[in-house]
């Protein structure tokens, strides 16, 4: 059995969330880095993935040593990650934003959208807690469709179970969740989807980081068919502890009247976006599926990450 199999059952989440609520802020940190610590030492197949991803961001001038590091910083920021996020669920507002910065700005680019009438797809990043921010937002007013991963397995329920939150509609992708998707956004909604994440479904290739990628096309389809404004929203954890949202947008869609020529065109745009806001804290995106095929190459050129937190104790 896959390390990814077992981390993703079931079992493996309620122990993880009962680790968080039994557990102080400083000994589920260093569980999360002694997680991280194992699998960088065995190196199993889901470490290979995150670290081929790591080269394909920062380019093919990187060398092994600093690969090796951000791939351990991405299970190190998941685990703990998990654990505030875990440990959030049932606690009020108050007790969120002394992890969570408040996200004025972002919500006030949302109602600006929806006070004139448009619709709202929020194309968010899996960088660092997206879930702790989503519980922020949900306390905030916020209303919106989370379209979520298709046929999701056990854990993914659960997970799914905590992050529908007053306001928040959770919904895995299937015909009827994106029937609701556009009816939501044709009558001034908000829609909350993922664009970094390789889908089966999807058999396009968009440029990214250089090369071409599984990049999904669902998104920009959406916004092309419903006229909705598309803001790309990220978070990202910093020194001090705290959650940080980053939004840019409106990302403006082509519209030609060439309806594949429109698709492809608005999806590289979107990507170049999403490149942005991956690589200001690339050890941060918690990417765990390849998103590059086998035999590509790395082709951007090198960049130095941004430095992130060392170790430290919180």
């Amino acid at each position: 059995m896959r390390l990814q199999d077992i981390t993703s059952s079931r079992p493996a989440l309620l122990l993880a969330m009962a680790c968080a609520r039994l557990l102080p802020r400083r000994a589920g940190y260093a569980l999360a880095r002694g997680a991280a610590r194992l699998i960088a030492w065995r190196r199993p197949e889901i470490y290979r993935t995150v670290r081929t991803n790591m080269q394909h961001v920062v380019g093919c001038g990187a060398d092994d040593a600093l690969l090796d590091q951000m791939a351990y910083n991405v299970f190190r920021y998941a685990g703990q990650g998990y654990y505030d996020f875990f440990r959030a669920v049932g606690q009020p507002h108050s007790a969120l934003l002394q992890k969570v910065e408040p996200p004025s700005a972002f919500l006030e680019m949302i109602r600006s959208e929806n006070a004139q009438g448009r619709g709202v797809l929020v194309v968010a990043t899996h960088m660092s807690n997206f879930d702790l921010v989503g519980l922020v937002l949900s306390y905030e007013g916020l209303s919106a469709q989370l379209l979520s991963l298709a046929d999701p397995g056990p854990a993914f329920r659960i997970l799914n179970r905590l992050r529908a939150t007053d306001g928040f509609e959770v919904t895995p992708i299937g015909p009827e969740s994106l029937r609701m998707a556009l009816r939501r956004l044709a009558n001034g909604g908000v829609v909350v989807t993922g664009a970094d994440r390789p889908m089966m479904e999807e058999r396009e290739w968009v440029e990214f980081f250089g090369q071409p990628a599984e990049l999904p096309l669902g998104p920009v389809r959406l916004a092309l068919m419903t006229g909705a404004t598309v803001i790309v929203g990220s978070c990202y954890y910093h020194e001090d502890g705290i959650y940080r949202v980053r939004a840019d947008g409106p990302v403006e869609m082509v519209r030609t009247g060439r309806k594949r020529h429109d698709i492809m065109a608005s999806a590289r745009r979107l990507a170049a976006v999403l490149e942005e806001h991956v690589r200001a804290y690339p050890d941060q995106w918690l990417m765990f599926h390849r998103v590059w095929p086998d035999d590509s190459r790395c082709g951007a050129e090198p960049v130095q990450p941004q430095p992130s937190p060392e170790d430290q104790e919180p």
